[in-house]
């Protein structure tokens, strides 16, 4: 059977390299094309989940989401509703831990469906939980709390000890703590160690660990340092008992944090040096303990290696966002189990084909714009900023007198302008107030970003979507980045991108700003033109976007302004003779 096979390849998984894996993976993957008998479903779910649970514990999910996806294919075809939802659970797990958040989302809204439709509440309960996750990834706490809540309302009267309300409540502890609401995070989280049993533990032992790091910020940040240290001595036993590098990694940061707050300076980085080496081989762990050797440098009074470790940081995510997302690509466009040659050959028959038929979207846009979304979500509650920029850029491009094509593939272009958000750590996309240099130029590398994940691809969309990217906050006076190109150098597009991407931020009052009526914005554009916009797109838009209001009958004053601009963009994202 295959559900045998499967359990005894787990444990000998994080020996293997990362195509010794696929390549063991794969022969289950491929007998799977195959239907399998009704009866075998459970032991199928429970070896994918098995394996998916320990690539994860090594910081390797997205190595057993080929598994998890043939298996939840065969779980659909067979119409097991029970095994279904756990296989979609089990596919949104993994992928939200690989970076593509919104795809994630899907699945564990996929899982929830099915919970829905037998009104199962304890099964809504963990689908509601694990949408949190997803957003709380993206660095969205306060939607994520939301989630969270949610997954508690539904579980709230059921008697004893509840899985689904001991994550939930943790969780939204550590959204909390994020949120800096340090009382209300202490008492969700102090609800959660009351919930936790035994077999909770035992069964998940990481997450337990997660929950007495999650104490220990609190309290530290409450300044109840003993009870603090009293967790961070119970993390390190919980990681003795049950070791991986996950679970270890996360109990010594835990107690370096507690050696920080108590002035233990010299044996706090003596740990986090050693975590740090373990975090260099599970590169899923590196941004915590990366975070918390940044506090120690900065606590021993060493600015220069604080810095350093900062730079390291942003490297880090920088390099883990535009490879994650280069390897979904990989994953959704071209079968990443194949061999080289099978991999260049189907590169050029894709590029081939792309010059000999007929205008098209690219293979990967569906995968992109998921990941555009998720990218968005860091910083707009509803992740629908790039869909709305698309929108309104390609509106305006058929109103300068573009044709439908190229006014379409300008909307697409600028749908995936920020997709190299993910490339930003999250702590500095959520930060209040102004943002130093060093975090200022760390923003600023989202452009750069954004074409290493497009590059490679030959279709026009791509390439204009490439372009875009690169200079959608350059300025036409020259004073913007990354390369100070000025007026007519900067691709029409990405001047178009611009205004779209300003006027959205301004009504949807993202960044932090309080959010302007629509008329407001754009007088805030007429003030920006011949420095930050082009001069001529200016009054253009102001036309454009008031002719679009008066048809829908809708006041630019209006103090409504987020519901009538949602109206605007809807009418915008109309086909319009497009297609």
């Amino acid at each position: 059977m295959i559900a045998e096979s499967l359990k005894a390849l787990a444990p000998i998984l994080p020996t293997k390299g990362r195509g010794q894996v696929a390549s063991l993976l794969s022969q289950a993957v491929d007998a799977l094309r195959t239907p399998i008998a009704a009866a075998e479903t459970k032991d199928l779910v429970d070896a994918a989940v098995g394996i998916g649970r320990t690539l994860y514990s090594c910081g390797r999910s997205r190595e057993a989401l080929a598994l998890a996806q043939a298996v939840l294919a065969q779980c659909t075809l067979l119409d097991d509703r029970i095994q279904t939802r756990r296989a979609a659970m089990l596919c949104g797990l993994l992928l939200g831990d690989s970076a593509d958040l919104v795809g994630a989302i899907e699945y564990h809204a996929q899982a929830l469906r099915l919970s829905a439709q037998s009104g199962a509440r304890f099964e809504m309960s963990q689908d509601w939980g694990n949408i949190g996750v997803g957003i709380t990834a993206a660095g969205n706490y306060a939607l994520a709390a939301k989630c969270y809540q949610r997954s508690l309302e539904l579980v709230d009267s059921n008697p004893g000890p509840v899985y689904p309300r001991y994550t939930a409540c943790l969780n939204l502890a550590d959204c909390l703590f994020h949120l800096g609401d340090v009382e209300r995070g202490l008492r969700y989280a102090e609800r959660a160690l009351r919930e936790m049993t035994p077999e909770f533990q035992k069964s998940d032992p990481y997450t337990a660990i997660l929950l007495r790091r999650n104490l220990v910020r609190l309290l530290i940040a409450a300044e109840r340092l003993e009870a603090a240290d009293v967790h961070s001595l119970k993390a390190m036993e919980e990681a003795r008992e049950h070791p991986s590098p996950r679970s270890t990694i996360a109990a010594d940061t835990t107690r370096a944090s507690v050696e920080l707050a108590t002035g233990r300076v010299d044996v706090a980085l003596t740990r986090l040096e050693r975590a740090l080496d373990a975090s260099r081989k599970v590169p899923a762990a590196l941004h915590d303990t990366l975070a918390c050797m940044i506090r120690a440098d900065e606590a021993s009074g060493n600015v220069s290696r604080a810095l350093m470790r900062l730079d390291e940081l942003s490297e880090h995510v920088y390099r883990s966002g535009v490879q994650r997302i280069r390897d979904h690509l990989a994953l959704y466009g071209i079968d990443s189990t194949s061999g080289a040659d099978t991999v260049r050959s189907e590169l050029a028959r894709a590029r081939l084909a792309d010059r000999l038929a007929p205008p098209g979207a690219p293979e990967n846009l569906a995968t992109l714009q998921r990941l555009a979304v998720g990218a968005a979500l860091r910083m707009d509650a509803s992740g629908w900023h790039g869909v709305r920029v698309g929108a309104l850029a390609k509106g305006f491009a058929l109103a300068l007198g573009q044709g439908p094509l190229e006014a379409l593939e300008v909307g697409v272009a600028c749908e995936l302008h920020d997709i190299g958000m993910v490339a930003v750590p999250a702590a500095i996309l959520a930060k209040k107030g102004t943002l130093n240099p060093a975090e200022t130029e760390i923003v600023r590398r989202h452009v750069t970003a954004g074409v290493e994940m497009l590059r490679g691809d030959n279709h026009r969309q791509l390439l204009l979507a490439s372009d875009v990217a690169r200079f959608h906050h350059a300025w036409w006076d020259g004073s913007g980045y990354p390369e100070r190109v000025s007026g007519r150098s900067i691709p029409l597009a990405a001047r178009i991108c611009a205004i779209a991407d300003s006027y959205d931020a301004m009504v949807s009052g993202i960044g932090g700003r309080a959010p302007m009526t629509m008329g407001e914005a754009l007088a805030e554009l007429e003030r920006g033109s011949e420095t930050q916009f082009d001069p001529e797109l200016v009054p253009e838009f102001d036309t454009f976007v008031r002719r679009e209001l008066e048809v829908q009958g809708i006041d630019p004053s209006s103090s409504s302004g987020m519901e009538d601009f949602r109206s605007l963009v809807v009418s915008l994202m109309e086909d319009r003779g497009l297609v």
